[in-house]
């Protein structure tokens, strides 16, 4: 079974190289500075990351911008995958409001081999994913056939359905972020997310913390897991580390095996595609 992690992030404490929009560990320091409500992220560069997947067992990864730490700034996730192609596909951040996006979004593509496009909120207006300023960016997509991430608040999901529905062939992968809190069975603070599931190229991109509210909201992991694949199907959810993001939750390997675990109630083919196929559907390179 190929285990891709679908959602990791790496930065060098190279800051001539790679300026960071807000300061990190440096190698050998103790860290001192967190990201928004989480915990010190220990230095992740492309090759510590290749070392923890090795251990772990892990053969691919999408490495999704640090935008905490670069913003807009793309090039050292870039540089990362260029420099492991058999390992790494890039996912980059862009300005879905900016006009220039579009061209830039093609001139990754093309010049830098990049696989994929991340919607981080961070400081853009509610729904701007959804404005009409943003069809032009829909469009390169669709063209390009490059595969979207969101990660915005579950209370807007719906605010983007029009422009799913108006650009189908763009497959669109809802981050982890829909389930910071889940409640309890059945889920109803949910609801906007499972709203989605009929848009086909619709996918679900799941990791730790899903895995903690799970718990915290007074179900189980399975009860969680359950109605997602009622929902979705194998074939629509992926998982993911989310590395080195909340390092309370445990390291790479760790973080993996929680998955295997609670994800052992499920049939072998359904977890071959959670764990690997279904991002292999989306990132198809990383084959």
């Amino acid at each position: 079974m190929v285990i891709v992690d679908t959602h990791v992030h790496v930065f060098t404490d190279d800051r001539k190289n790679y300026p960071q929009t807000r300061d990190t560990p440096r190698a050998g320091s103790i860290p001192s500075i967190t990201d928004i409500g989480q915990t010190e992220w220990p230095l992740t560069t492309a090759e510590t990351l290749l070392s923890l997947m090795d251990e772990a067992g892990i053969h691919k990864a999408t490495l999704a911008q640090a935008y905490f730490v670069y913003e807009y700034d793309n090039r050292y996730t870039v540089d990362a995958a260029l420099a492991h192609p058999d390992r790494f596909a890039s996912i980059v951040v862009l300005d879905p409001l900016d006009e220039k996006a579009p061209d830039e979004l093609s001139r990754l593509v093309r010049e830098k081999g990049v696989t994929g496009l991340r919607f981080m909120r961070g400081r853009l207006p509610a729904s701007s994913l959804g404005e009409p300023a943003t069809f032009s960016l829909w469009e390169r997509m669709q063209a390009l056939k490059i595969p979207l991430v969101i990660a915005d608040r579950i209370g807007e999901l719906a605010k983007v359905r029009k422009v799913m529905e108006r650009y189908p062939d763009v497959k669109v992968s809802i981050e982890h972020s829909w389930g910071h809190t889940v409640g309890k069975p059945p889920y109803p603070a949910l609801d906007p997310l499972f709203a989605l599931a009929d848009i086909p190229n619709l996918y679900v991109k799941t990791a730790i913390n899903n895995i903690e509210a799970a718990r915290e909201g007074g179900g189980t992991v399975e009860a969680l897991y359950t109605k997602l694949m009622r929902t979705f199907g194998p074939k629509r959810i992926m998982w993911s580390s989310n590395y080195p993001a909340h390092p309370r939750l445990g390291g790479l390997k760790g973080r993996l095996e929680i998955f295997e675990k609670e994800l052992a109630f499920l049939g072998e083919e359904d977890r071959r595609w959670i764990f690997g196929e279904t991002a292999l559907t989306l990132f198809p390179s990383l084959r």
